[in-house]
This record gives structure tokens, sequence and C-alpha cells, in this order.
């Protein structure tokens, strides 16, 4: 079914506010959940709001921000978020990154403790809309198989890098380093419908259909060999670099019932410390011709996306089943007005 945005989003922001979520935080947190849904990736949006709720009346998630910073040298800080609510920490963080980056040239933020963020290209894109490069990755639950093996050690380790363009939506690569995110399996199971085979191995080791057997085991890691050393890489940036839990230790990104203690970085960089940003446009425009030219079917990184997001902005976002009754399961539990009915 469609649903206008703005409605999703007074929606999500009441129901979060109705949990303890001051006002301001609950509709920074609600923008950024309900992003995914007009980018089309619908198991990082609302899809996920039962669990954000469920973990906040359990005590996991923090409503109110609290955040304590453990370190600051230069263009660098390093906060503990004490499980404060993910949306609001990544989007002040990123924030920080910018004007770390515009002071410096160079802005690194991590934060150790926070609880799920949502899609990783939200915060590259408000980077890469002020005039700078943006980075971001986190750590997840383990979920992912190292190459070679079956049993899930590694998170899905979601990265991404954002661009700026003179003219048009950034360059965003946001993705998981999976062969796709936790949250598609976890939308399947939801959507009672089965997965590909190549997503995921059952606890026998085997490639298996069914969603729950492939969260009881374990996903592949894109790309094979190459695709396990780029998420093993992240493991340890968000990881042991930041002082946060990695590998088996990571809990609290799918599991609402217990705090989160992973960790997230977000980087900003700004383009003149390297180069005059007229040289910069003009040499990426250039290359973005050249890779548009190889065929008819040519896509950026984001673009799929930026236009799924301005078709959701003009005619509604087309909710799937699961995400609706996750909106009609919050609405019944929290005894606010459904948005889907």
């Amino acid at each position: 079914m469609k649903i206008r945005p703005e409605d999703l989003t007074d929606f999500v922001s009441e129901a979060l506010h109705a949990v303890g979520v001051p006002r301001k935080d609950a509709r920074t947190a609600a923008e950024v959940i309900v992003e995914g849904d007009l980018r089309g990736f619908h198991s990082h949006g609302v899809l996920r709001l039962p669990g954000y709720i469920e973990g906040i009346k359990r005590g996991a998630i923090r409503p109110e921000m609290r955040i304590e910073e453990i370190s600051r040298k230069s263009s660098v800080v390093l906060y503990d978020a004490d499980h404060s609510l993910g949306h609001v920490v990544g989007y002040r963080a990123t924030l920080e990154a910018v004007e770390l980056a515009r002071k410096h040239g160079l802005g690194m933020v991590a934060v150790r403790n926070a609880s799920h963020y949502g899609i990783a290209g939200y915060y590259t894109t408000l980077v890469a809309e002020r005039g700078f490069i943006g980075f971001t990755t986190c750590g997840t639950e383990p979920a992912v198989a190292p190459y070679g093996g079956s049993q899930p050690v590694l998170g899905t380790n979601p990265v991404s890098i954002a661009f700026p363009r003179r003219d048009g939506p950034p360059i965003v690569v946001d993705m998981a380093t999976s062969v796709v995110a936790r949250g598609k399996i976890l939308q399947a199971l939801r959507e009672n419908r089965e997965i590909p085979q190549d997503w995921a191995v059952g606890p026998d080791g085997e490639p298996t259909t069914d969603p729950e057997e492939a969260l009881e085991g374990a996903l592949l890691p894109f790309g094979g060999h190459k695709g396990y050393a780029l998420c093993l890489a992240l493991e340890v940036l968000a990881g042991p670099v930041v002082g946060a839990a990695a590998g088996k230790d990571v809990q609290g990104t799918t599991d609402p019932t217990v705090p989160c203690n992973k960790g997230d970085v977000f980087v900003a960089l700004d383009l003149s410390t390297l180069v005059d940003e007229h040289e910069y446009y003009e040499r990426l425009e250039r290359l973005i011709s050249q890779v548009k030219s190889a065929g008819d079917d040519v896509l950026l990184p984001g673009e799929p996306e930026f236009r799924r997001r301005e078709r959701a902005l003009r005619e509604g976002i087309e909710l799937p089943e699961g995400s609706v009754r996750a909106v009609r399961e919050v609405a019944e539990e929290l005894g606010l007005e459904d948005p889907t009915r």
C-alpha cells in the first residue's frame, strides 16, 4: 500500500515520543528511519520500528541521549553513547565530523555503544550535501561466515561512501559486506517468503532458501574471499580500533532486548584540502560521462535509490506487507492513530 512520507514520519515521531524520546530527537530519528523506506531500503525502515520500541521499553535503548566524550585529539573524537538511540547519535556525530573537517580538513567521530542507526547512506548523504566526502561504517551482531567457514563470526558491517556533485544528487555507495543485509532476511521472514539460495547457509552449513534457517545459520560475504577481507577490515575499524565489541561479542543490533555494544565511525573530508573544488567537479563529471557512455543501462551508485525517493515523494511510499504490519503493530500497542488505515 502507498502512504504519504510526511504521514509516516509523523507517526514514527509520535511513536518514539510516546515511549520517552524527546520530541526533537524523535523527529530526527523518524526522518532517518523513513528515509530508508523512501530509498527502498525497507529492511532498514519502519519494519524495524517495533524492535526500537521494544528496546526502549526494556531499557536496552536509552530514549534520552546521553553521550560522554572519551577522547579528543585534533580532528578525531571518540564518544560513548551509553546505549542511546543510534539514529540521533549518528546524526549529531555526522554533523560534528563535518564541522571538524571544515576546521581541520578531515573530521572523524567514532562512537561506542549506540543502538542500530538505520541506513548508512543517510549519514554520508548529509556530508556530501554540504560539499564534503562522507564515510561511515559500523559493527553488527555476528551474522556472516568467514570465507571458507560456515559459522557466523563477523557482522554484515555496512559501509557507505558519498561524493558530492556540482549538480544532482551525490554518488552514494551504501552496502552491506555480506551478500545481502541481515535486515533483508528479517524482512523475508516477516513477509513469509523464501530467499535466494546464494544468500546464506543454514546451521548445517548448506545453502538455504528458508529465512529462519538463514538466521540460525550464517550469511555469506559478497565477492568470496575479497568481500570477506573487506568485511573483516571494517570489523576491526568499528571494533578494536574504537574500543568497541567485535565478532561474537557484538550484541544488540538485531536483538532489541539487550543493550548494543557496537562501534560506529563517521568521517568527513574537505575537498579543498586536496584539490581545487572547480577542478574536482570538472574531473568528476568527465568521469561520470565516460561511465555513462558505456551503456544505456549504466547507473551510478545511489542513483536507483534517489529515483525511488523522488517517486515516493511525489506518489507516496509503497510499503511492503511486512512494513505495514509493523506500523499497525506499533499503532495498536501505543494507542496511536494508524496511518495505514
